[in-house]
């Protein structure tokens, strides 16, 4: 295996410090045999007085065989040559730590497994628990039983081999397994990854090194609420107590009679007849309630999105979850009706659309009684317990890319639940509904920080808006489609008639079409800005009828927040100078930049699963598809149930462009040009040839 340039400069220093050592050894052996003692030097025959030297202390054999097995190339030889673990640079890393401490071993001492190595050992075999892959940091087989009485080369593998895991773990506890940019270009999110060196040297002199192995996870409520549910959900006692699952189909809402009626009333706690309490009934659905093919989802997914607002069964991007715990009350309220007649166990009646209702408001549903596959999902998100468990172990992977500080005063956008919080001492002191963007313009996720407001915004129309969706009605009429918009063009930084552009060869990146501030402008009257390489934001919006959807993938990647100067309020609430009211008197047709006096970490986040305040894990759509690419990159049992939801963003094509009509050019003629024409028409009608 090639060494790398650190490792090579490291070795050849050390060999640089034996070089050096042997002649001096060689010196004061010489000079001791010649009867000058080691307290002497000679210089050019003179013999001068220096101070007494001390006597080289015995190195451990430990020490030594530890020191070269860390300088050792990795090479075939060496037993554990074949770990993944055993990178080059993690290796380089444990030997920096052991040099600093002359390779004196921490974890195994005198032949043996010290009980602090034994305990760490075991941590890092409850890895599951931490929604990590608990074989990734197991010993090698033969190291797996080594426990005392061992041999000074064993001793050192094991010693090797313990502190590279502990780094590895810490590395995956902490930022996560998989680079969030390889999954897609709208995930920029940065987790900061431990330095290996303090890693070991933290839990070397730690007096409670397993809790400090732990703390490497995630310190977020969120994600420590996920473990507990992933536990839970794990646990083989709790399997019972799953409520029954509703199978995949078509739309349920009042007045439909279906089969699966009887296992919704069962999943919601309502009466049915004996018929759907026998075996034979729910039985001849069980193998229904296998995960489907979704196909015909998919294909509703393309649909204006302007049709009717009743969000409850809406394509891919409503195919999300919410759910109760999984305890005896999972299965939701029980509903005491009166049983003197017979209940139609497969009819959907009023009794059933109560309990749907009941059930979405619980759940942060849009509320319309309507099973459709967004509220079907949020009933079985915990009996269909495959999906879930990997649901949240991927969740708990995203709370790994977040900033272990989120800012005791932060705005926390979460994608997937179409919402915004404002959150101050861990407390949510706002939220409102927003807009995020379409599956094929994503909002991405990353962090960053809102340092000031514009109000009375212009919109400068992205290149991609420009040239895919107004440039042929730019071409078709130049004036009067810019007139009607309230658009202007602007090249050099100055603004220009929008005439003078040949707008059927334009470069639009050579000029910017912007919107000038007004009723119709896109962005609304107020914008919030936390400058960044994706150039989104959060801001108002003069489309208000999209916040009354239960899915509200619309935008082109920016947020668009429900009473944006609501939200103000609260984001200026440490800030005593401005408020919404503030902010409203500077209304007008000028833009108008507010300064923040603090910023305001902000954070774009794409969490599927989260637990609620009542202890019910939340489930949401998989909206953009990164649960199957992240699913399927950490190889968590069951991705391939994921892939169905997986986004395939079409290359975008370039329209084409309307080529506007020509207008022919009639010359002015001059007084002369004139009476010359017309003298000679004269002279052509008085000509037999023209008659």
């Amino acid at each position: 295996m090639n060494r790398s340039m650190p490792t090579r400069r490291r070795l050849l220093a050390t060999a640089c410090r034996r070089i050096i050592a042997w002649p001096l050894a060689a010196a004061l052996v010489a000079g001791t045999a010649s009867g000058v003692s080691a307290s002497t030097r000679v210089d050019d025959g003179n013999v001068s007085r220096v101070a007494p030297a001390v006597a080289n202390p015995v190195v451990p054999r430990a020490n030594l065989e530890l020191q070269g097995l860390l300088e050792a190339e990795l090479g075939r030889t060496d037993p554990d040559a074949g770990q993944t673990a055993f990178t080059a640079t993690r290796l380089e890393a444990v030997s920096t730590f052991y040099e600093a401490r002359a390779f004196e071993p921490v974890w195994v001492r005198a032949g043996a497994l010290t009980d602090v190595a034994a305990a760490l050992i075991a941590r890092l075999g409850a890895a599951e628990a931490d929604g990590l892959e608990a074989s990734a940091y197991a010993l090698p087989d033969d190291l797996n039983e080594a426990k005392r009485d061992l041999d000074a080369g064993t001793a050192a593998r094991l010693e090797r081999a313990i502190s590279v895991l502990l780094v590895l773990y810490a590395d995956h506890a902490q930022a996560g397994r998989v680079q969030p940019s390889s999954l897609s270009k709208f995930i920029t999110a940065k987790p900061e990854r431990p330095d290996p060196v303090a890693v070991l040297t933290a839990l070397a002199a730690s007096t409670d090194p397993v809790a400090d192995l732990d703390a490497f996870n995630p310190p977020h409520d969120g994600f420590q609420a996920l473990r507990r549910k992933l536990a839970e959900l794990t646990d083989p006692a709790m399997r019972d107590m799953r409520p029954p699952v509703v199978p995949e189909g078509k739309v349920l809402k009042q007045g439909v009679r279906d089969e699966r009626v009887a296992l919704l009333r069962m999943r919601l706690g309502l009466p049915g007849n004996q018929a759907a309490d026998d075996a034979d009934a729910t039985g001849s659905l069980a193998s229904q309630a296998q995960p489907r093919d979704t196909g015909s989802s998919t294909a509703n997914a393309s649909s204006d999105p302007e049709e009717s607002a009743d969000g409850g069964h809406e394509a891919v991007a409503d195919v999300g979850m919410a759910t109760g715990s999984l305890s005896a009350s999972a299965a939701g309220p029980a509903v005491d009706l009166p049983q003197a007649d017979p209940v139609d166990a497969t009819l959907f009646d009023a009794g059933v659309k109560e309990a749907v209702l009941a059930f979405q408001e619980e759940n942060g549903l849009h509320a319309d009684g309507i099973v459709g596959p967004r509220t079907l999902l949020a009933l079985n998100a915990v009996a269909d317990d495959a999906m879930a468990v990997s649901d949240v172990i991927a969740n708990m992977e995203r709370w790994r890319w977040l900033p272990r500080d989120l800012g005791p005063f932060h705005v926390k956008v979460s994608i997937p639940e179409f919402k915004v919080r404002i959150v101050r001492e861990g407390d949510v002191v706002h939220e409102t509904r927003v807009v995020v963007g379409k599956p094929s313009n994503q909002t991405p996720v990353f962090s960053d920080e809102i340092d000031h407001v514009i109000v009375n915004p212009y919109w400068n129309v992205p290149y991609s808006i420009a040239s895919q969706e107004l440039l042929p009605s730019i071409q078709a009429n130049p004036t009067g489609y810019m007139a009607r918009k309230n658009y202007e063009v602007l090249a050099g930084g100055r603004v220009i008639s929008p005439t003078s552009v040949d707008w059927a060869s334009v470069n639009l990146r050579s000029v910017r079409i912007r919107q000038r501030p007004g009723p119709g402008n896109a962005l609304g009257k107020i914008k919030f800005m936390f400058p960044n390489k994706h150039a989104v934001y959060l801001h108002d919006t003069p489309s208000k009828r999209l916040f009354g959807r239960s899915s509200r993938a619309f935008s082109h990647g920016c947020v668009r927040v429900h009473n944006p100067f609501d939200f103000a309020d609260a984001l200026f609430q440490l800030d005593p100078q401005w408020d919404a009211d503030a902010l409203k008197d500077l209304f007008g047709p000028k833009e108008r930049r507010v300064n923040m006096k603090r910023t305001v970490p902000v954070h774009l986040t794409y969490f599927t699963a989260h637990v609620d305040a009542n202890g019910r894990l939340q489930r949401r759509p998989d909206i953009y598809g990164h649960n199957a690419r992240l699913t399927k990159a950490l190889d968590i049992e069951g991705w391939q149930e994921w892939q169905r939801f997986a986004v395939v963003i079409p290359p975008k094509r370039q329209r084409a462009r309307v080529q506007p009509a020509r207008v022919e050019q009639r010359k002015v003629l001059s007084v002369r040009e004139q009476r010359a024409k017309t003298f000679r028409l004269r002279q052509r009608g008085s000509n037999d040839l023209y008659r």
